[in-house]
């Protein structure tokens, strides 16, 4: 291959990743520290969601959302620019070691999707830590509701009182509030930005309970322990499918770590491999097996309660 267009690749490739280092670190420190601790960024309100229209809207939709969830002060476009910057990366590692223009493909494919589990496993450790903050989060609102305080001054206190991740959607709550949004709106809003079955039924609860009234601090009291005993029930069934979990992770890592393993110190048969459009075809088709398999554990050992 001719060394010049070799040497406009790699080119390529550092200013893109020197552009995707820079917007990443100007997202998660410069954002955040102009920002500051109290300023909340504005997000879309329930109502304000549309559908997306076609396959590219849907997937700027998803990552959008992926992203938002995540609770990192970074934007989808330096995402992005991070997940050009290591497929280019990988990919071009590879084809510059294998001159092999399917190996740097499969490499800029590989290194392109590999920040998407980093924010997806994020995201679920935040949805997480939600969850467990959730029951003390209610004792709060319920004792607060016996001292004589409103449900918006409750709704305050637990953003001011909270720790984080959970503190911030309620300031957000309380600044709707005060900006004079209904409590139902704002609640639906807090609905659609935590995409939990628990912050659902909260939100339902504080919705209803203004428009009908009721005991709002039994009624929180009794959700706590709802929610409690749904923790633990979850955590029994870690507990019990912990063996398939980890069974699902070695055959998948397996895998990975096999072919690297080949394609380092036996090139000649990766390069067989990757030459042969019988090699590519059973390539595609363990990796598309290995998707499935994976999806149909994920299923079985998912909780529906």
């Amino acid at each position: 291959m001719d060394p010049s267009l070799i040497i406009i690749a790699c080119f390529a490739a550092g200013s893109l990743l020197v552009a995707a280092v820079l917007f990443v670190v100007r997202d998660l420190f410069f954002v955040a520290a102009s920002g500051g601790g109290s300023v909340l960024g504005r997000l879309p309100l329930a109502r304000d969601e549309r559908p997306p229209d076609g396959v590219i809207e849907t997937i700027d939709h998803k990552l959008a959302r992926l992203v938002v969830e995540t609770g990192m002060d970074a934007t989808p476009m330096g995402t992005v620019l991070l997940m050009i910057a290591t497929g280019l990366a990988l990919g071009g590692g590879f084809f510059l070691v294998t001159e092999n223009e399917i190996g740097g493909a499969v490499g800029f494919a590989v290194g392109a999707l590999a920040p998407l589990p980093i924010l997806i496993m994020r995201r679920a450790r935040r949805l997480k830590q939600i969850q467990e903050q959730l029951p003390d989060v209610l004792d709060l609102l319920a004792r607060a509701v016996r001292a004589g305080e409103s449900l918006d001054q409750a709704i305050d206190l637990a953003g001011r009182k909270t720790s984080e991740p959970l503190a911030r959607e309620f300031r957000r709550c309380s600044n709707q509030l005060k900006m004079g949004l209904a409590l139902s709106a704002a609640m639906r809003s807090l609905a659609y930005r935590v995409q939990v079955m628990e912050m659902r039924i909260l939100a339902t609860t504080l919705s209803v309970h203004r428009q009908a009234g009721g005991n709002l601090g039994e009624t929180l009291d009794r959700m706590a322990h709802v929610v409690r005993e749904r923790l633990t029930y979850r955590r029994q069934l870690r507990v019990a499918t912990a063996a398939g979990r980890f069974s699902a992770a070695l055959v998948s890592i397996a895998g990975v770590l096999l072919f690297c393993y080949m394609f380092v110190f036996q090139a000649d048969y990766t390069h067989r491999l990757l030459s042969t459009p019988i090699g590519q075809s059973l390539l595609v088709l363990a990796l598309v097996l290995e998707i499935v398999g994976l999806l149909w554990i994920w299923r079985l050992l998912r909780s529906e309660y």
